[in-house]
This record gives C-alpha cells, sequence and structure tokens, in this order.
C-alpha cells in the first residue's frame, strides 16, 4: 500500500483496504483523531508491560505466557527464569522437564540476541550470506541495510534487501545457511532467523522498482528519515519504503536511492553520515564531505613476511602494494622473543635489511621502508640493541 493511511481516512476508503471492517476503521479513525485507542488503553491496564517480552523469548508463545501468568503470576523473563530454575514449570498442563530445559536454553538465547555485536564480526557475515544469495540466478539486486550499511561501530541485528524472480526460492536458500539456528518466521516477501550465536538476520524481498526507497528507507537512521519525511510533506510529496509519491499517488521515485534523494532536492548522501546530525543541511547546501575511501590509503607500516609469520616474500608484498596504488611500505616482522612466530634475531635483521634495500633498486615507485616489531622484555629493555635498530 503507497497510500497514506490519514488519505484514505479522509476520504473514508480505509475499509477498501483487505482485511479492515467498520470496527477496525473505526478505531483507526480514533487513533488518528485523538492519538489513542479506548478499547487498547483498557486492554492494557490489564497486562503488566513486562509479560510482552515472554513473547520474545524462543519456545514461549502466547498460549505459554498466558498459562505462565495465570497459573504462576509470572510476567516478566526473569520471573520465568528463576520459576524455570526451581522447577515450578513442569507439571503445568503441556510442560516436562525437557520443556524448562528448552525454555532455560531459550532465555540464555533471547539475552545473547539482544547483545550489539561489532561490525568487525558481522560485516563478514553479511558479505557471507550476500555471496550464498547471489549464486541463485532468480536474484537481481542484493544489499545489506540498517546500522551495518552505515558502519556503525555496532549492529544489533543484520537487514538484508534482494530484488528475485523467485521470492521463494531465495527465502528457502537463506534458512537452510548452514549457520541457521533458528527459523523466526518465513514468507515470500520477509523471512528471519537466529544464527548459531543468536544473531537476528532479516531478509526482505522487495520490487525492483522499489529497491531504491527500500534500500534507504531501510538503511535509515530513523531520525534521517523522519527529516526526509519532513522535507516530502513540504513539497507536496510523500516518503516512504516504496517510494516518492504525489498528493495524486504518482510515482516518481524509487527505483535507486539516487532518484529518491534527487526527488526531495538533495543529492545522493552516503550511509555513513545517516544520523540526522547535519548531514541534510550540508546536502541542501552542498557541502557534504568527502568520505574517506580504499583509494586514499597511500601506504601500510606494519607488514608481516615469511621472514617470520607471514605468507609472502618481501617482493610478493612490494608487488601487491603497487597493485593497490601504495607510495609506501614497511616490512616489520617480529623479534626474536616471540619464537612460535619465527622471530628475527639480530643476524636475520641485517640480512633483511639487506633484502629490502637489493629490493628497493629494482622498485623506484614506492619507498620499502625496513622495521620490525620488536618486543619490551620483562626489564622494560627491548628485545634487540640500539645498534640493530639504528640501521
Amino acid at each position: 500500500m503507497s497510500e497514506d493511511i490519514e488519505d484514505l481516512a479522509k476520504k473514508g476508503k480505509l475499509t477498501e483496504i483487505p482485511g479492515i471492517g467498520k470496527d477496525l476503521a473505526a478505531k483507526i479513525m480514533e487513533f488518528l483523531s485523538t492519538g489513542r485507542i479506548a478499547d487498547y488503553e483498557k486492554l492494557k491496564k490489564g497486562i503488566p508491560p513486562t509479560l510482552l517480552e515472554l513473547l520474545s523469548v524462543p519456545g514461549v508463545g502466547p498460549k505459554k505466557a498466558k498459562l505462565f501468568y495465570e497459573r504462576l503470576g509470572i510476567k516478566s523473563v526473569r520471573e520465568l527464569e528463576d520459576a524455570a530454575k526451581k522447577g515450578m514449570l513442569a507439571g503445568l498442563p503441556g510442560v516436562g522437564a525437557k520443556t524448562e530445559e528448552k525454555i532455560l536454553k531459550g532465555i540464555s538465547l533471547w539475552r545473547k540476541s539482544r547483545e550489539r555485536r561489532s561490525l568487525g564480526r558481522i560485516l563478514p557475515l553479511a558479505q557471507e550470506i550476500i555471496a550464498k544469495l547471489s549464486e541463485a540466478p532468480s536474484v537481481k539486486k542484493i544489499s545489506a541495510a540498517g546500522s551495518l550499511r552505515r558502519m556503525k561501530d555496532t549492529v544489533k541485528d543484520l537487514d538484508i534487501l534482494v530484488v528475485s524472480t523467485e521470492p521463494m526460492d531465495v527465502m528457502k536458500r537463506f534458512v537452510s545457511l548452514p549457520f541457521v539456528m533458528e527459523v523466526l518466521g518465513m514468507g515470500p516477501t520477509k523471512s528471519s532467523i537466529l544464527t548459531n550465536e543468536a544473531f537476528q538476520v532479516d531478509l526482505r524481498v522487495v520490487p525492483e522498482e522499489s529497491f531504491g526507497a527500500a534500500l534507504q528507507y531501510f538503511t535509515g537512521s530513523k531520525n534521517h528519515n523522519i527529516h526526509l519525511r519532513q522535507i516530502a510533506i513540504k513539497k507536496g510529496l510523500k516518503v516512504s519504503e516504496y517510494g516518492v509519491f504525489k498528493e495524486n499517488d504518482e510515482k516518481i521515485a524509487g527505483y535507486t536511492e539516487e532518484d529518491v534523494y534527487h526527488a526531495l532536492g538533495l543529492p545522493w548522501i552516503p550511509p555513513e553520515l545517516r544520523e540526522d546530525r547535519g548531514e541534510i543541511e550540508a546536502a541542501l547546501e552542498g557541502n557534504l564531505p568527502k568520505l574517506i575511501e580504499i583509494t586514499d590509503i597511500k601506504g601500510d607500516l606494519h607488514v608481516h613476511s615469511k621472514w617470520s609469520d607471514g605468507a609472502h616474500s618481501i617482493e610478493e608484498l612490494v608487488q601487491k602494494a603497487l597493485e593497490r596504488g601504495y607510495k609506501y611500505i614497511a616490512i616489520t616482522d617480529h623479534s626474536k622473543a616471540l619464537g612460535v612466530a619465527r622471530g628475527l634475531d639480530e643476524e636475520r635483521v641485517l640480512k633483511q635489511i639487506e633484502e629490502i634495500r637489493a629490493i628497493q633498486e629494482r622498485y623506484h615507485n614506492i619507498k620499502i621502508l625496513a622495521g620490525i616489531e620488536v618486543d619490551i622484555l620483562q626489564d622494560g629493555s627491548l628485545d634487540l640493541p640500539d645498534e640493530i635498530l639504528s640501521k
């Protein structure tokens, strides 16, 4: 549905939406006019707010949550854990000792799934999933979204968007990945899984004509998107994960992110900046900063070779550095204290320096520096003498 719910309400068309009858339409109208629904507020008063979090625990559905609350007064995950550890759940209808064990395991997974993970751990996971799903012939476009695409330091969950001519085939591939521990849900447009590290991944299949709008929307951040919607309203437009629309519902953008931003009078804004911290104002003024890219890296000052625990010769490293456009490289193998890494003693350091200088004579487009990752010993002295380090 691309039309705004308020517009449909004003036109009296709510009941034209499948699944919405007169009663539900009346409640929607009540919410739009007052910001609340009386029946919902009455219902909330009879349910402790923490009770709903029980439904997030793997193995606990609405029936069990209701059973635990009515029989034992359990209204939070902590109370559920205490009851399970004391064996209070076993004996309730449909609950045995094995169910208690599963619930305790589910609580452990629930806690772990709420943790934020470092970008460095989740980025390889995203790349692996995208690579596996891209093998499907039906996949036309695929991208990570969410906080991972914005390159935040930590990530709570992973969002992936895909355009496919065979949505269910992609979903089956997704839920069958080798590291899937639990399938939280599966459908033609969205599926969710927990990995074997209790990390949630959501996959959405979107229409190709809306891929750009969906990618922008699900990349976020929330505050960035709210700001974009405010700009759209001032222009008499509506923006959503389906696209950018005029008041008469004519779609004017959505195929690419660039189209979406341009329709709002903005240049494309890099995902890393989308936090509503001045990036939209900078875009309006034409002052978006240029982000650092791989091509901006001019050299590497910490490289190990086969002389210690590296995998390549010094000349191979130099050639690879040249391929990357580097202007300099420093060979910094381990010193002798780290015997397990074949650290270099004084004699080997001098031989390596000779090799580096000989290679430097053959390569004039890059500076090759001789260095060493020297240990600081327990007495505070360095692993190699100054006369060697001065070379």
